[in-house]
């Protein structure tokens, strides 16, 4: 199996006993049963070095270094692995070695485009083992869920002690203030967390994408969504979204809240509606269900207690998160039959699509609202890793218009 991972966004991971996480672009990593192969700078290697005391102790494996200078083209180097992986492989001298590669992980630097091309021309066959990795990694250890905890600690942080007070001044004072700005001023506090009064290393966190604000009638629910230069709109009847993703250790978290400000009858209807749904999807994520039944629970709620805004519910409650924002082998649709296990993460995020309420304001006629959470399915019970971002109406309604 090999693992040649890129440098801009595809994590390569790797912890080097006692001394923290790197990351490894432009390496070439191939695994066979009695070696694990590095191909990489002589910089890497010295990190990696560590490992082959450990690897020979613990499984009985050799760790083996090629070494490649700034000029070397990495060509002879691959020759020796391939040669290495021929050298072990047990099967009839008719069939050639299967190789294990991440299909979708295309490579982007020069090492790993040769590395590609070389691969092709081995005669090895070739099978897709992402699905066999994303299985592996489906259930989180005790550490692993420890980096989801803290991600999601500074994530709601963020909410509490940065956006809300931040949303409440602008407002109170009748401040003007561009959804842009705030997504940097929110960005600045996730990459610096004590501006978030949360005491964890900066080097050990990030954003999972610049955070958005949204009003003024004009909403996207996908993460893809951006915080446009319109200023924050805040009139009577508007909504503000704000979603907000971060990681700790390379693991993801995310959040989003609605705030409601002179809400209508309907938007305050809406949000209840969507508030209990969010509930129930999350409620029913437990070990040995299935992971449709979070999109049945949320969508038998909207029947139920509106039915006129069932077309406007997302087609998801969300997906699986982890070392990827979006695990979407796990997406939670009313589709997916893959079973829930203790130890999974899950970004449970659902919201109404293009509601309209009675006014001839194009501001405050359109809008969305949207919930999304980080949860970790547990043994016993389901823990809300985002919860004390709080999202009750009485905590997300704010009245200005009384006397």
């Amino acid at each position: 199996m090999a693992d040649h991972r890129n440098a801009n966004g595809q994590h390569s991971n790797g912890t080097v006993p006692g001394s923290g996480s790197y990351e490894f672009p432009e390496t070439i990593m191939v695994f066979i049963k009695k070696q694990i192969h590095f191909l990489c700078s002589q910089k890497k290697a010295s990190l990696l070095d560590v490992m082959k005391k450990s690897a020979k102790e613990a499984m009985g494996v050799d760790v083996v270094l090629h070494i490649k200078a700034k000029s070397d083209d990495g060509t002879a180097l691959m020759d020796a692995i391939f040669q290495s992986i021929r050298a072990q492989y047990k099967g009839s001298e008719t069939d050639a070695p299967v190789f294990g590669y991440i299909a979708r992980e295309a490579p982007e630097e020069k090492l790993l485009e040769t590395w590609s091309e070389k691969l092709k021309s081995v005669g090895f066959q070739h099978t897709d083992i992402t699905n066999g990795l994303s299985d592996l990694f489906d259930v989180k250890d005790k550490e692993k869920l420890m980096n989801v905890k803290k991600a999601a600690y500074l994530s709601y942080n963020a909410i509490n002690n940065v956006v809300v007070p931040r949303l409440e001044g602008v407002i109170d004072e009748e401040k003007k203030i561009t959804h842009a700005t705030l997504m940097d001023e929110t960005e600045k506090a996730i990459m610096n967390p004590q501006l978030a009064k949360v005491k964890l290393k900066p080097e050990n966190v990030d954003i999972c994408y610049p955070p958005i604000f949204q009003s003024g009638g004009e909403f996207d629910l996908r993460p893809s969504a951006t915080s446009n230069e319109e200023n924050l709109y805040y009139d009577s009847a508007s909504v503000i979204l704000c979603a907000v993703g971060s990681h700790y250790n390379s693991y993801y978290s995310n959040i989003a809240r609605t705030f409601l400000i002179d809400a209508t009858p309907l938007q305050s209807k809406a949000y209840e509606v969507l508030l209990k749904a969010h509930e129930a999807s999350i409620g029913v994520l437990k070990p040995g269900g299935r992971i449709s039944v979070a999109y049945q629970a949320a969508l038998s709620v909207v029947e139920k207690e509106a039915p006129d805004l069932i077309p406007n519910l997302t087609k998801s409650a969300g997906t699986g998160i982890g070392l990827e924002f979006r695990e979407s082998r796990f997406n939670l649709n009313a589709k997916n039959d893959r079973v829930v296990k203790a130890g999974m993460v899950f970004n449970v995020s659902l919201g109404f699509q293009n509601l309209q309420s009675e006014s001839n304001n194009p501001k405050n006629r359109n809008f969305s609202l949207l919930l999304a959470d980080t949860v970790i399915v547990g043994e016993q019970n389901t823990e809300v890793v985002t919860g004390k971002s709080f999202k009750a109406i009485k905590d997300v309604a704010y009245s200005f218009n009384e006397d």
